[in-house]
């Protein structure tokens, strides 16, 4: 089943998505939400054993290179 949503964006945000559309490889905004919303599933459920911090580095980069997001609150 699907829905349709729709929301007002300024234009950053409008940019913002454009941008991350072709970093991502997402043709559409719908496959761009749908990556994000798979990314945000994985943060919330690490969250959840660590305090509400997750930590994101890339797979080459040491761990001075790491960055922590809180995503409580």
């Amino acid at each position: 089943m699907s829905k349709q949503l729709s929301f007002v964006a300024d234009e950053e945000t409008v940019a913002l998505i454009e941008e991350l559309k072709k970093e991502l490889g997402a043709t559409t905004t719908a496959g761009l939400f749908r990556k994000a919303l798979a990314l945000a599933r994985i943060a919330a459920e690490r969250a959840k054993e660590s305090d509400h911090v997750v930590t994101i580095k890339g797979q080459k980069e040491d761990d001075s290179a790491a960055v922590n997001v809180i995503l409580a609150g």
